[in-house]
């Protein structure tokens, strides 16, 4: 049965993959990101497409009012002043938009230990987003809360070709859940192809493949991109806080990593969530290492090479 679903957050990794498979699966998509221009491929693709600000009520009010599903999330502003606070701002306008449309179904991207209403840094904006769109009457809403997106580790192809290492203030040993995004598009996109979501509302984690540690993570990117023997270098907090405030981050969310970064070396969330065959998805490290990452850092080795 074709559904009319929209996609918000649609240019972005998660987004566009699920809005090209709900395509491919005959539904009708709205495709809703700020950027017209980078909305194009999907209009090309076949998707109605609505350049628009998820802060403005009136606007995603009126883009959900006819849409049988929609799958929801709150795009991240790593310069925002005030994370928390921005998170708050959107999540409410969303929230506010959701129900003046009376949209009956949603697939919302949150987080693991997004369950923690505090001590996990960025991911309690999704617990309190998980509460707002819960409080929604009638509103049959799936919560996402997939791990350590393995995308993460992008931003560091800079620090690679630069410095010759890779690195965060992780503890290189502490094992934990790490998810091709590409994955958690999978499982939206099976959510919203099927029938109608459980009543009221439920939490679904997606842990990946199995736990990696950084150490294990560093060796298997460094493998893919000719650099077998790539060290991983812990650093301290205020190391990893300058590295962020000085690659453009706000304090509030070079704060607010840090807050969660702490939080996984104590091994307090994200470490021990029980793996069972529903919650873990396909694709391994090895694999986003050499689909993803290599081609990434051979683009960027080649554009960091100079012009004879």
């Amino acid at each position: 049965m074709q559904k009319h679903i929209v996609v918000t957050g649609a240019t972005g990794n998660i987004g566009s993959r699920l809005a090209h498979e709900l395509l491919r699966r005959g539904h009708r998509v709205t495709a809703v990101a700020r950027s017209a221009a980078h909305l194009e491929a999907l209009r090309q693709a076949g998707a109605e497409v609505r350049p628009g600000q998820l802060s403005d009520v009136a606007f995603l009010s009126e883009v959900l009012r006819s849409a049988d599903a929609a799958f929801l999330m709150l795009p991240p502003n790593v310069t925002a002043p005030d994370n928390l606070a921005y998170q708050d701002d959107l999540g409410q306008a969303v929230t506010e938009a959701v129900r003046a449309a009376g949209l009956p179904q949603a697939v919302n991207l949150s987080s693991i230990a997004a369950d923690l209403p505090a001590g996990t840094g960025p991911i309690v904006g999704v617990h309190r987003q998980e509460q707002r769109l819960n409080a929604i009457e009638g509103l049959r809403v799936v919560h996402l809360r997939p791990a350590y997106f393995m995308e993460n580790f992008l931003p560091n192809i800079g620090l690679i070709l630069g410095m010759g290492i890779n690195g965060s203030a992780t503890r290189p040993e502490v094992a934990f859940p790490m998810i091709a995004t590409q994955d958690i598009a999978d499982r939206a996109a099976a959510l919203l192809d099927g029938p109608e979501l459980p009543a009221g509302h439920t939490a679904q984690l997606l842990l990946g493949p199995r736990n990696y540690s950084m150490q294990e993570a560093t060796a298997l990117l460094g493998a893919a991109v000719g650099r077998p023997e790539l060290p991983y270098v812990p650093f301290s907090y205020e190391q990893a806080r300058q590295g962020m405030v000085g690659a453009g981050l706000s304090e509030s969310m070079a704060d607010l990593y840090i807050e969660m970064t702490q939080t996984l070396n104590a091994e307090k969330a994200m470490v021990h969530e029980v793996r069972t065959p529903d919650n873990t998805t396909p694709t391994t490290l090895e694999q986003f290492a050499q689909q993803v990452f290599a081609p990434a850092y051979q683009a960027a080795a080649g554009a960091a090479q100079p012009v004879a």
